[in-house]
């Protein structure tokens, strides 16, 4: 750890400063083993590098279930789908990274917090509960001295309040947390005049018969699929990944919700980054993580409305809400 990383952390529960205690150090001056310790005396350790602060014991078995998710897929293969889809759709390009510190919350695998890095940015802080910052994060990290790990839950980050100027986003993850709205409230707390919270939430499309049943159909799969074992579920996901490819079938079964794919931009290698696209898809669509919230249009325009009344500092709003909507587009809130 950084010590400058200091200048960024609180205490999540008091939101106080934290101090540095007991500390190791490395040649280079950073922090391998440690304490930070609040006003009221709590402290969190720092271990291998890392500041870790506490797991809620209710949430541990979502909370592993997505760290051995990220380990075993690790999605460093998926930069030019993060290019094509993330970053064209929500940003024009990876400029708007460039010299800017970036909160990932949720970092997951890592792998995007190493191509925000790449793009230029100043600083990026990753955030991530599971225990992937102990395996596939620190390999995908590995070498980049501008990304700092902290193992926390990102709707209690401990971040100070205004905080950072620059971005803090939330893709693909805020529907896995037990309260999208609590952990919207939570992160834009985080930003500063002049910075952006920039998020998505998987919708709930369900007007028509058709896609009610669609999603009951998936209701009732997930209901099974989540609570088999690690291998029984990469199986099915497997098995699903491959029959994508069958016409007609692979189609109908993306339809009906059995599986999803998604778009795979064209390109070397599309077949073998289409077929894991599709087993990585499906593996976290039917996942053992409790939380899958999919919310309506209505409800992210009330959410967004709560936190940024001005429509004017939201970007893509109008763009957010198309049907169909842009891959990977997220909504830009700047303070």
């Amino acid at each position: 750890m950084n010590q400058m990383l200091l200048d960024y952390l609180c205490d999540p529960l008091d939101r106080t400063p934290l101090r540095l205690d007991d500390a190791s150090l490395d040649q280079a001056g950073c922090v391998v083993s440690g304490r930070l310790v609040s006003a009221s005396g709590k402290a969190y350790p720092i271990v291998d590098g890392i500041p870790r602060f506490a797991m809620l014991p209710d949430a541990r078995e979502t909370v592993e279930s997505f760290g051995d998710e990220w380990n075993y897929f690790d999605f460093i293969d998926f930069k030019q789908n993060w290019l094509i889809h993330t970053i064209a759709n929500t940003f024009g390009s990876t400029d708007a990274l460039k010299d800017r510190v970036v909160v990932d919350a949720g970092a997951g695998s890592g792998s995007q917090s190493r191509w925000i890095a790449e793009a230029g940015a100043r600083l990026v802080i990753a955030l991530e509960l599971s225990h992937s910052v102990d395996g596939v994060m620190r390999k995908n990290l590995d070498g980049l001295d501008n990304v700092e790990i902290v193992q926390c839950s990102i709707d209690q980050p401990p971040i100070r309040d205004a905080a950072i100027d620059g971005i803090v986003l939330c893709h693909n993850v805020i529907q896995h947390t037990p309260s999208v709205e609590n952990t919207a409230r939570a992160l834009w707390r985080l930003v500063a005049p002049g910075g952006e919270f920039v998020f998505n939430c998987y919708p709930k499309n369900d007007l028509g018969r058709v896609r009610k049943l669609r999603l009951r159909v998936y209701g009732v799969l997930r209901a099974i699929i989540s609570h088999l074992p690690f291998s029984a579920r990469l199986g099915y996901a497997r098995l699903m990944g491959a029959l994508r490819f069958v016409p007609l079938l692979g189609w109908l079964l993306e339809k009906s919700f059995f599986m999803v794919r998604g778009n795979v931009p064209k390109g070397p290698n599309y077949f073998r980054r289409a077929y894991k696209s599709g087993v990585l898809n499906t593996f976290d669509c039917y996942g053992a993580h409790a939380y899958q919230h999919l919310k309506t249009d209505a409800e992210i325009r009330a959410l967004v409305a709560e936190l940024q009344p001005d429509e004017d500092r939201v970007g893509n709003m109008d763009r957010y809400f198309l049907r169909p909507q842009p891959i990977g587009i997220a909504l830009r809130l700047r303070r």
